[in-house]
């Protein structure tokens, strides 16, 4: 997939263009080594880390290339910090652009006056503008975002081509939920914990085990697949020739979008006055594909978890998997150490992804696994 072809496409209008594809699916991410959450509360320092381990995966299940640009700059005050010596593991597969530009607005995202990562968003304007013209399929997506494959598929373009073909899909959007890490695929709590005035009933610093993947910590999901309990953050692989614009989480423009009420017509689409895409589905989890979004947690998320991950009804941002044969109907369902089984695995990504990602991992060099 990486010499290139030249395809002939047909617009909506009738008109036709010769289109220069070196790829059939790339991924672009924003990204830097470091960084500080929304309101500037906690500083993440595992990204290195997790970007190889993303690139890792998404590399190993389809994607042909995947464009870095790289925030350091704008995050950090170490001079010739940067994601080079990461991104330098993955030579001719990965493309690294220093992107300095800095977040005007970290504020948290909730309340009236909501943080915009304007630095992120042009991120994704640039990939799509500099490198859509040369794929068949993009993607912008975050470095605790996991493209996975499900039911027979063993790769993203498969997916994709199937689903073009069989459902004429030019927008596959993916479903978000947040997973929690696993506790028991932590370091130990004890070696970290700690009680002040942020934290006056103690906690920890929640820190995945040297010998496990970030995958696989949070491969633990609140429902079983297909889930309904989402989040309003979806993420999108779109035919780059057809989705004009697109922002963060949305296809905003497209080819059909653009066209007047007679060209939608002679196009052979019927005209609706609240324009719907046609061409755009929401994955089938079981059969097709899924997000794992992997999202890390701070200390103060960890406060008091001895308790609260123990008893109904509280906040617990731990996960413990639910046993085989037991699910939310089985009423409370109590794990080893006294814990409430709180999430469920996903056995495609626990059985499958998971031992073929150690192993890519370990053939680069990284011989933890």
């Amino acid at each position: 997939s990486l010499q290139r072809k030249v395809e002939v496409v047909a617009e909506p209008d009738g008109t036709r263009q010769e289109i220069d594809r070196r790829w059939d699916l790339i991924a672009c991410v924003w990204t830097s080594a470091s960084f500080f959450t929304r309101g500037q509360r906690r500083h993440i320092t595992d990204n290195a880390d997790r970007l190889r381990e993303w690139m890792e995966f998404h590399l190993l299940s389809g994607f042909d290339h995947i464009f870095v640009y790289d925030n350091t700059a704008a995050q950090s005050d170490l001079e010739g910090e940067s994601l080079r010596p990461v991104v330098d593991l993955f030579p001719g597969r990965v493309t690294r652009i220093d992107w300095p530009c800095k977040v005007c607005n970290n504020r948290p995202g909730t309340g009236d006056n909501k943080g915009e990562r304007n630095s992120q968003y042009a991120a994704e304007s640039s990939c799509r503008l500099r490198f859509g013209a040369h794929t068949e399929w993009i993607g912008s997506f975050d470095i605790d975002e996991y493209m996975t494959p499900m039911g027979n598929f063993e790769g993203m373009k498969e997916v994709l081509h199937h689903l073009e073909k069989e459902e004429g899909v030019k927008v596959l959007s993916f479903k978000s939920k947040r997973a929690w890490p696993r506790l028991d695929f932590l370091e130990d709590p004890a070696k970290t914990k700690f009680k002040d005035d942020t934290c006056p009933k103690g906690c920890f610093h929640p820190k995945v085990r040297d010998d496990v993947t970030f995958m696989q910590t949070h491969n633990c999901n609140k429902e079983k697949p297909p889930r309904y309990d989402l989040m309003p953050a979806e993420k999108q692989i779109y035919k780059a020739d057809y989705v004009l614009l697109h922002f963060v989480h949305y296809s905003t423009v497209t080819r059909i979008s653009v066209l007047n009420k007679e060209q939608t017509q002679q196009a052979g689409y019927k005209w609706l006055n609240m324009y719907k895409d046609r061409h755009t589905k929401v994955v089938d989890e079981v059969e097709w594909a899924t997000m794992l979004h992997g999202k890390s947690i701070v200390y103060d998320q960890t406060e008091d978890h001895e308790h609260r991950c123990k008893k109904e009804r509280q906040v617990c941002k731990l996960g413990f998997p639910f046993p085989e044969g037991k699910d939310l109907s089985s009423g409370t369902v109590e794990v080893e150490g006294g814990y409430l089984a709180n999430c469920f695995i996903n056995d495609k990504i626990e059985n499958y992804w998971v031992p073929r990602l150690e192993a890519a991992l370990r053939n680069r060099g990284k011989a933890v696994y």
